[in-house]
């Protein structure tokens, strides 16, 4: 499929991993784990193993494309990127554009081929209710395509995609997350507080601590119903809580046309086989965009 003028194959490679950006829920040692793990030769063994499983596009953080970069110089990969472009981590309850917009040119110099707004920051943005806040999102796509990017969206919440509708914000594609809730510490439904994906961590198993993505799946899925734009879903396995069949076939069933799918090497293969496996006479309603 194609999103602006770049064509990418259905399964993309989440980066969190290729940085040790672990979701480890409540075992504290798995952040440390990864990072031990994933030295600069594993990272680029890692990409390069992608690549080789016909998996040619990585949604990664702006802070990652220097890795990826670095791996094209030094053995020659085509690994394309859809990169996520925010204002600094401190920074998110202190929106500014100035700010923003420059770190928007940062990333674009270093050469990628997607830009979308971060959805944790664009969560915030919304989140704080403040419609100047909400406007940030407006300008920000404008310049993305200012600059001739296709201007995508990033969202955990599905209420950032609604807020934008009102005030007819509109993406070129959307980046949102999407998984089913059948495992076992998924929040309950009637727990799930809106925003709450990037909020703190509660001790009551009730509550969120770092283990559901999607809070509202099935809204999610009626809302891209009547989207025309390309969606890129992710953490469609939940961070590692869903199998790889059970979550490609829902995501794809239920709209996603692409799935951005975190794995470390040693999964790699076994993700892409899942992928071909579920893409064979695989129903949905909404039209693949």
């Amino acid at each position: 499929g194609k999103i602006g003028m770049v064509t990418l194959r259905g399964q993309i490679a989440g980066g969190d991993l290729l940085s040790g950006w672990c979701h480890q829920r409540d075992l504290l040692f798995v952040h440390r784990l990864a990072a031990a793990y994933l030295t600069e030769r594993k990272q680029f063994d890692t990409v390069q193993l992608f690549e080789e499983l016909g998996v040619n596009c990585m949604v990664i953080d702006m802070m990652q494309l220097d890795i990826v970069n670095k791996y094209k110089a030094q053995r020659g990969g085509k690994m394309q990127t859809v990169v996520s472009v925010r204002q600094g981590w401190g920074d998110w309850d202190r929106p500014n554009w100035t700010d923003l917009k420059n770190q928007i040119d940062l990333a674009m110099k270093k050469g990628p081929d997607l830009v979308f707004l971060h959805g944790g920051y664009a969560d915030r943005l919304v989140q704080s209710g403040k419609p100047e806040r909400i406007e940030v999102i407006g300008r920000a796509l404008e310049y993305l395509r200012e600059r001739g990017f296709a201007a995508g969206l990033g969202a955990h919440a599905l209420e950032v995609l609604t807020a934008c509708d009102e005030r007819k914000i509109e993406p070129d594609y959307y980046v949102k997350t999407f998984h089913h809730d059948r495992y076992w510490s998924a929040t309950p439904k009637d727990r799930r507080k809106p925003f709450s994906v990037d909020g703190p961590r509660q001790l009551d198993h009730n509550e969120f601590h770092d283990n559901i993505f999607c809070l509202a799946p099935e809204a999610t899925a009626e809302y891209m119903a009547e989207k025309t734009q390309p969606w890129i879903a992710f953490k469609v396995l939940a961070a590692g809580a869903i199998p790889p069949l059970s979550g490609f076939k829902y995501a794809f069933e239920n709209g996603a046309d692409f799935i951005a799918v975190g794995m470390f090497d040693f999964e790699a293969e076994e993700d892409a086989q899942a992928v071909r496996t579920v893409l064979k006479g695989l129903k949905r309603e909404r039209p693949w965009y």
